[in-house]
């Protein structure tokens, strides 16, 4: 075998390689993907989920029946509704300045 092939022949090996190692790395990146997509499809279910239960446990209705039951409040009357001036600007009360 002359040097000329030699050399070719090192090329196709190399070649050779590059192109299985490329595949590999093709098909770990393609399944790597498919299990993101996955991921991603489950962490919107849950986020959905999350959303419909939050949108649950905040209504106003659930909040009041907690607070009533739960925590036995109840609705200010009369005397116990006490209203508060509003409070002053911060320009105005800052020190320096007149009111």
């Amino acid at each position: 075998m002359s040097n000329r092939h030699i050399w070719l022949l090192v090329a196709l090996l190399g070649s050779a390689i590059a192109v299985v190692m490329t595949q590999h790395q093709a098909r770990s990146l393609y399944i790597r993907l498919h299990e993101m997509q996955e991921q991603t499809r489950k962490l919107e279910v849950e986020r959905t989920e999350l959303q419909l239960e939050q949108s649950t446990l905040s209504a106003h209705g659930r909040v009041e029946a907690v607070a009533r039951e739960r925590l036995g409040m109840a609705i200010p009357v009369g005397p116990q509704v006490q209203a508060l001036p509003e409070p002053a600007t911060v320009a105005a009360t800052a020190p320096g300045t007149a009111p």
